[in-house]
């Protein structure tokens, strides 16, 4: 979802900055008129009427904005989609994700054709969007290559992803699957629950699973390998992805994602900032320690 997210953040941020020109191909312009946006050619002839609210030119597609809503339109304002979607959102491949008004969420490509129907709570794609994981109204994914052909079935609960691997739940056996080899899943101890890991979208983060087993917490990566071993009372994600929060015997430390302990676990408190973390002991001044 993240890659999702963040790209409609920089969709929207784009039409918030729309300037009262802009070039969109050899001899068509994006204009500004009266409030209203159009496309004309450098001889200022009108190729599309100023009738939108924005428009923006991805995958050979005009997307534009009609009373709050957003449809799909050929360079010669061909109808492709009408302007009834809460957002379309370009994708590689000639691909569109789609939300409708009642949120749900499908895959279209640059002709109009439904690639994943609208019917989905959430869908993701990997770096290259050469897949796109689903989430269905049962809270159950599964995942399609940019055919529409299904990789794997709806029938898991997914959580950490490190590129086409993903950690996940199938009938309450944790496993980790492979999108590029779907029938080489990795099963894992029955015990295993896989905990929450924050995701920080930095340079070089690498992506583990924090895990849970005999009431012991722990680290793992997409290969099945203890990053950090399974012994703590407690482990959480940090604001930084090389480290980590473990709790022992009610104390808390800092340990690293090569399983060093940075800080031993003696303190009541830890809160990271953007460039230190200030680490708090009752009754005593607080300690600041720089990420390495």
């Amino acid at each position: 979802m993240n890659k999702i997210l963040l790209s409609l953040v920089v969709f929207l941020i784009t039409e918030i900055s729309f300037a009262q020109e802009t070039k969109i191909e050899a001899n068509r312009f994006v204009k500004l008129k009266n409030g209203k946006v159009g496309v004309t050619d450098s001889l200022n002839k009108t190729i599309v009427p100023f009738q939108y609210e924005s428009i923006e030119c991805y995958n050979n597609r005009l997307v534009v904005r009609k009373n709050g809503m957003y449809g799909l339109n050929s360079l010669k304002n061909d109808s492709i989609l009408p302007a009834k979607y809460k957002f379309i959102l370009p994708r590689n491949d000639n691909r569109f994700l789609l939300c409708a008004s009642n949120k749900l969420i499908g895959l279209s490509d640059n002709e109009g054709k439904m690639i994943l129907p609208l019917i989905y709570k959430n869908i993701s794609c990997t770096e290259n969007d050469d897949f796109y994981i689903t989430q269905n109204d049962k809270n159950l994914s599964g995942v399609y290559n940019a055919s529409g052909e299904n990789i794997l079935p709806e029938i898991y609960q997914f959580y950490s992803r490190d590129g086409y691997k993903i950690f996940a739940v199938k009938n309450g056996q944790p496993l980790i699957v492979n999108f590029k080899n779907p029938t080489s899943e990795i099963l894992l101890d029955k015990k295993i629950a896989f905990v929450e890991t924050i995701r920080h979208f930095t340079i070089a983060e690498q992506f583990f699973q924090i895990v849970k087993q005999d009431n012991k917490y722990g680290v793992i990566n997409a290969n099945n390998e203890i990053v950090i071993p399974i012994i703590y009372d407690d482990l959480k994600s940090s604001q930084h992805w090389r480290y980590f929060v473990i709790t022992v015997n009610g104390k808390l430390g800092i340990i690293n994602v090569a399983g060093n302990i940075e800080k031993e676990p003696i303190y009541d408190d830890i809160e990271f900032r953007k460039e230190h973390v200030l680490l708090k002991r009752k009754n005593q001044k607080a300690e600041i320690y720089f990420y390495n």
